[in-house]
């Protein structure tokens, strides 16, 4: 991916600063801490595999919409991260079986809980009607970066579940090897938005912590239905 990884301006102190208190409760849901000590509810996290993957189902799908409104520079970037994510949610599944979800639960027009379906709406609207940048930030810089922090959180504990194996460790082993570089490359196209004058880093703050509230309250709400 060609994007110049270029010294950060002061504000993406302020950045990380803010997304900070959002990324520890996130790593600190029962679903995260449950999975680390490889002690999960049982009914807890089918019900979080199930009402979750619209999620992972639609990523897809944003990071099309993003590709779709993305500089030159940026689409490589894109066109791979898509690639990444285009088999996360067979992995999803895979996962799911290992913990005693039938294939079957798993369908196209699954919308979620109430919660799930909040944050789904809101990466839906922001990457088609939100400034670039923000949109960035809401999806690939946000989501991606604690998506690292979870999976190798979470396979602290899983990579010993004696169920889950192989194909079930797939996504978690995924998202720990490839979002390290994800969320880099996003700030780098957040930055350059931000030096061309077409986004300000308050409005990115913003996109990105409203994510991480939205996505902390879908977890839970999926894992303790």
């Amino acid at each position: 991916m060609s994007i110049p990884v270029v010294p950060h301006p002061r504000w993406v102190s302020r950045l990380d600063a803010a997304l900070e208190p959002s990324r520890r409760r996130i790593l600190d849901l029962d679903v995260v801490v449950h999975s680390s000590e490889n002690r999960l509810d049982e009914q807890g996290i089918r019900n979080f595999m199930i009402e979750f993957y619209p999620i992972i189902r639609d990523f897809p799908a944003w990071l099309e919409t993003l590709l779709a409104r993305a500089p030159e520079d940026g689409e490589a970037f894109f066109r791979e991260n898509l690639r990444v994510e285009r088999r996360h949610a067979m992995m999803w599944q895979a996962m799911g079986e290992g913990f005693g979800v039938p294939l079957s639960r798993f369908v196209d027009d699954e919308r979620g809980n109430e919660a799930v379906q909040a944050f789904h709406a809101y990466l839906t609207d922001i990457g088609a009607t939100g400034t670039f940048a923000s949109a960035v930030a809401a999806t690939n810089y946000a989501v991606e970066g604690v998506a690292q922090g979870i999976s190798e959180k979470a396979l602290q504990g899983l990579q010993h579940h004696p169920k889950l194996g192989e194909r079930g460790r797939w996504w978690l082993e995924e998202h720990a090897k490839y979002d390290d570089e994800h969320p880099v490359m996003a700030l780098e196209l957040i930055k350059q938005c931000v030096s061309r004058g077409e986004d300000d880093p308050e409005s990115i703050v913003r996109a990105a912590m409203r994510s991480l509230e939205l996505m902390h309250g879908a977890m839970d709400a999926s894992y303790h239905p």
